[in-house]
């Protein structure tokens, strides 16, 4: 799992309700100028910042929405958040243990059929 820092700033609300964020959250959570990310209040001392990406919806099939409506569960009653980079290495790591499991099925098969074409 990836290495947990903490950090603390102090922001001041400035005119309009802004707020600058410190250089230090912005390159830590890879954020550009116009990105948008979202906060969540779990409590007033449980308060997180998390990146936000929108998706078009014609592309979220309703596999995918189940899995994000799972993980929002999750999240809500508590689950900690992950990093991007974690994410995308666990489902690396859950493609390959599928395509070796596929792979290994294709050959019990071409094996069975060989062992048929023999007797």
């Amino acid at each position: 799992m990836a290495e947990s820092t903490m950090a603390e700033y102090t922001l001041r609300i400035a005119g309009k309700r802004q707020v600058t964020l410190p250089e230090e959250i912005v390159t830590a959570l890879n954020l550009e100028k116009g990105d948008e990310f979202r906060i969540i209040v779990r409590t007033p001392s449980d308060i997180r910042l998390v990146p936000y990406t929108r998706v078009r919806k014609d592309l979220i099939t309703p596999e995918i929405q189940e899995i994000l409506q799972q993980r929002r569960k999750e999240i809500e009653s508590g689950a900690e958040m992950v990093s991007l980079e974690e994410v995308l290495k666990k489902a690396a790591a859950k493609n390959r243990a599928a395509a070796t499991v596929s792979s290994r099925s294709g050959s019990k098969a071409r094996l069975h059929k060989r062992e048929l074409i023999t007797e």
